[in-house]
């Protein structure tokens, strides 16, 4: 018995440290013990980037707008209502397929007090990836300033005109008198106009176009309230330059519209401003060739001339330097190959920068009941891609769209001044850059 103790000490205390390491083991199961919760794991919402932007910076009170994208084969992407001041974004999944080919289309109606309902579309494709657009109002002709009132007026003879075709008489302000004929060979007239206002400049200038196609000019300066001159044709002069444009040959229907005028110094240039050298009007009997008259002593012109007959239209804007020369394309022709808005093909001789083809429909009488659809596809020379549908939702709003019944009606092709790389930049990305008075050629098929 006395051994016995020391051999159950030993026991307990190997029972006592077994138990001791179990107590400092981590629990296998933590959670024993413990009240269930009903907390989800928190998922993390899908990252989205943007691919296009878009504001909205023009008038929309008494229209409906809309803009729609397609992808480049024509697939519908996303299409959204918009309301002045908005700022849309165009998203898609971040690991998801990004498009960095696309087309943005606007579609505008407007139902006018007069009972008209206007349809436009637009389609501009091939559209970059993360592109940002303004979409802001055309500029006004904001320096066409009016006339105060005349603080007098003069009246002027030119004796001897041999064969008077055409006569102008301009202020610094613009186009006084504008007259034509009599248009006989060999014959000679002493013209007399009277009452020519006086505005704020005493300064005139008298154009006149004889039917031998010589262009002459003659100023009179410091006229004053009663003045009444006689001048002799000898005394005009001849232009400083002048640039010839060959007419095409006579179709069966035309008309010439012409205009060229020069600005003083400091002067802006508009439309209805400075001073004349030609203006030809719904003119049927153009002289061949067409002279536009400059003087060296200005430096700031305006010349602009439009050729519409029949088959074509080719018109002519520039503001600012004198052209170096301005050529109607000869021997024009175009094939269509395919008419449709969507597929739109066609093969021409004529060498451009910029296409816009429009389709429309339309039924009633302006101001009146006038229904209408037209759809302009604006792209580079390369293109002939597909333009994508308009999404049913859109056309089931209106019944009257009728975008089935679309007819191709013309195909501009932009021969100078603006490629379609430019034209997005002006119109969408920088805005500020728009103008008013911006230069243009263009040669316009009608089909």
């Amino acid at each position: 018995m006395k051994n016995l103790f020391p051999f159950l000490m030993g026991i307990l205390l190997i029972c006592y440290g077994c138990s001791k390491d179990e107590s400092q083991q981590p629990n296998p199961n933590p959670t024993e013990g413990e009240e269930p919760t009903n907390e989800e794991p928190q998922e993390q919402e899908p990252e989205m980037i943007t691919y296009f932007a878009f504001e909205a910076l023009v008038d929309t009170g008494q229209t409906d707008d809309w803009i729609i994208i397609h992808d480049d084969k024509g697939s519908l992407l996303d299409f959204k209502p918009f309301e002045f001041g908005d700022t849309l974004e165009f998203q898609v999944l971040e690991d998801g397929i990004q498009p960095n080919n696309f087309t943005v289309t606007l579609f505008n109606y407007k139902n006018s007090v007069d009972g008209e309902m206007m349809h436009n579309i637009e389609s501009y494709p091939n559209i970059a990836a993360e592109s940002h657009w303004q979409y802001t109002s055309d500029p006004s002709a904001t320096n066409d300033l009016p006339r105060d009132s005349s603080t007098g007026s003069f009246n002027i003879t030119v004796e001897n005109v041999v064969s008077p075709k055409y006569r102008w008489i301009s202020d610094r302000q613009g186009i006084l008198v504008a007259t034509s004929g009599p248009d006989l060979p060999g014959f000679i007239d002493n013209y007399t106009h009277e009452n020519i206002p006086i505005y704020d400049s005493p300064d005139f200038f008298f154009t006149i176009y004889d039917s031998s196609n010589d262009l002459k000019y003659y100023s009179m300066e410091n006229m004053n309230d009663g003045d009444d001159i006689t001048v002799d044709y000898s005394d005009f002069k001849s232009f400083d330059s002048y640039l010839e444009i060959a007419l095409p040959d006579s179709p069966s229907t035309y008309q010439l519209s012409s205009i060229s005028a020069f600005f003083d110094e400091g002067q802006p240039i508009d439309l209805s401003g400075g001073k004349f050298t030609s203006y030809f009007f719904a003119e049927t009997e153009p002289p061949k060739p067409l002279k536009l008259g400059y003087l060296d002593s200005f430096s700031k012109y305006l010349s602009i001339i439009s050729f519409n007959s029949d088959g074509f239209l080719y018109a002519y804007s520039k503001f600012g330097d004198k052209p170096d020369e301005i050529v109607i394309p000869e021997n024009k022709a175009i094939n269509v190959v395919n008419e449709s808005v969507y597929n739109y093909e066609f093969e021409s001789n004529v060498d451009f920068q910029m296409k816009d083809v429009l389709w429309e429909i339309k039924e009633g009488e302006r101001y009146v009941d006038l229904i209408q659809t037209s759809w302009n596809v604006f792209s580079a020379p390369g293109f002939s891609g597909t333009i994508g549908e308009i999404p049913e939702e859109i056309q089931s709003s209106y019944p009257n769209l009728r975008i089935d019944d679309l007819i191709l009606t013309s195909t501009t092709l932009h021969l100078d001044f603006i490629t379609y790389p430019d034209l997005l930049q002006v119109e969408f990305i920088d805005p500020e850059l728009k103008t008013y008075y911006k230069s243009h050629e263009y040669f316009r098929f009608k089909h």
